[in-house]
């Protein structure tokens, strides 16, 4: 069953967010925020999280054929992924702070 990050995830990836964005100012930064945690993976992993939220009609069986890839891997990736993802929602702004403060100090 999809969770909340799996739909934020599905909306990124379909465009539909950007469109959410134009309405709410909170979906820019969860743009920013979903932009940046792909940005960091592996190229890789960030292959296997496109291929699979990019189509709705996916299975992780699909992803893992086409990458040819084991099950328990990709779902590894995507677990991690949803982790890290989550984290940046929901303290991005203190990272940001702390990360500032490092920068000065």
């Amino acid at each position: 069953m999809a969770d909340k990050t799996d739909r934020l995830l599905r909306d990124y990836f379909s465009g539909r967010l950007k469109l959410m964005s134009e309405i709410e100012l909170i979906h820019k930064q969860e743009i920013a925020d979903i932009t940046f945690c792909l940005s960091v993976l592996a190229p890789e992993h960030r292959e296997v999280i496109t291929a699979y939220y990019s189509d709705k009609f996916t299975t992780w069986d699909i992803v893992c054929s086409e990458m040819n890839m084991s099950n328990a891997a990709v779902r590894e990736w995507r677990k991690d992924f949803k982790k890290l993802l989550n984290v940046i929602l929901q303290h991005g702004d203190e990272l940001a702070h702390l990360r500032q403060e490092a920068s000065q100090a």
